[in-house]
């Protein structure tokens, strides 16, 4: 179990914030938080609204300025961070970007990145020189996001590149957000987009979303749509 003091003082400062009105729809996969308040699979009163909120198979990760709270079966850990979350992914394995290096519970890594993602087989990430596995760059281009699928990995920017097969699939807007689900890797362009070797579907609106399985949560409508409803035969 980590440390659980700085839950008392982030429930602190929570309770002496400003009210500035409804606190905006977030999305992870498998459901929705306003605020503090978690629902859906998992059921949780965070400390206050955390910078960053994603989700494994089995725990809810909430990311705050120098601490990652890990909610599994209902019990909270609390994990230092050395320094303010530019990015968090829960899953194959947590990361969490910060400036100028990239934090995992086993080490800290000194690239800068965009977005990264921690498998089996390495840790990849983006930024403006590309998409790179640990010290190797695999392809040049400003890539934005980048997540593991179907035992590989895939680096979404002005294109979608899946890696190790080397398919570079064009996209009509840079990727601003992009995570796997049971169809493939739903992207946030212009609009919500399936993306997969085939091609590209339009799912719909939305300003931010999360997968988990078939289901996609979109926000701020707070609809729940299933991806194989534009997913291929």
């Amino acid at each position: 179990m980590g440390r659980l003091a700085p839950l008392a003082a982030l429930g602190l400062l929570a309770s002496c914030a400003p009210l500035l009105g409804p606190a905006p729809l977030l999305p992870y996969p498998g459901g929705f938080a306003r605020g503090g308040l978690v629902e859906g699979r998992f059921v949780v009163a965070l400390p206050g609204t955390p910078l960053f909120l994603d989700a494994d198979e089995g725990a809810l990760y909430a990311a705050y300025p120098y601490q990652l709270l890990v909610f599994r079966d209902g019990l909270p850990e609390s994990l230092p961070l050395p320094g303010v979350p530019r990015f968090l992914r829960a899953s194959p394995r947590p990361v969490v970007g910060l400036d100028g290096g990239i934090w995992t519970k086993d080490a800290l890594y000194p690239y800068p990145a965009w977005d990264a993602v921690l498998s089996e087989t390495g840790l990849y990430y983006v930024n403006p020189r590309g998409f790179h596995r640990e010290g190797s760059r695999l392809r040049p281009g400003a890539f934005r996001q980048v997540v593991a699928w179907e035992g590989g990995v895939v680096a979404l920017g002005e294109e979608a590149y899946f890696y190790p097969e080397g398919l570079a699939l064009p996209l009509p807007r840079p990727a601003r957000k992009a995570q796997a689900g049971a169809c493939g890797v739903v992207a946030l362009l212009d609009r919500l987009y399936l993306v997969r070797p085939e091609g590209l579907r339009a799912l719909g609106a939305a300003e931010d979303f999360a997968v988990f399985g078939e289901k996609v949560y979109l926000a701020p409508s707070g609809e729940v749509l299933n991806c194989k409803e534009a997913a291929w035969p």
